[in-house]
């Protein structure tokens, strides 16, 4: 009976890391190709919004997906390990 447990917990952690990993992805390496022009932080377009804050809003959206996808890992690598264990005990 703790066996089936332990293997539905895995399971478990296993589908949650999968969802995670479907939204959120693990980080990629850029493959752009070109030059581009950079603006400097000071420069503000038409609408207001500032380089600087496009910035800001491109790190944050980048730790966040960071942390997810990290998260994505832990839960599958622990559902693993949880159903290896409920094989084995």
């Amino acid at each position: 009976m703790a066996q089936q447990v332990i293997n539905t917990i895995g399971l478990a952690l296993n589908i949650a890391g999968v969802i995670l990993v479907f939204f959120f992805g693990f980080p990629q390496p850029s493959h752009e190709e070109g030059v581009s022009l950079g603006l400097e932080d000071g420069t503000t377009f038409t609408d207001g919004t500032s380089v600087a804050k496009i910035n800001a809003r491109v790190r944050k959206r980048k730790r966040i997906y960071l942390v997810f996808s990290n998260l994505a890992l832990l839960l599958l690598l622990a559902g693993f390990i949880c159903q290896l264990w409920a094989t084995w005990a």
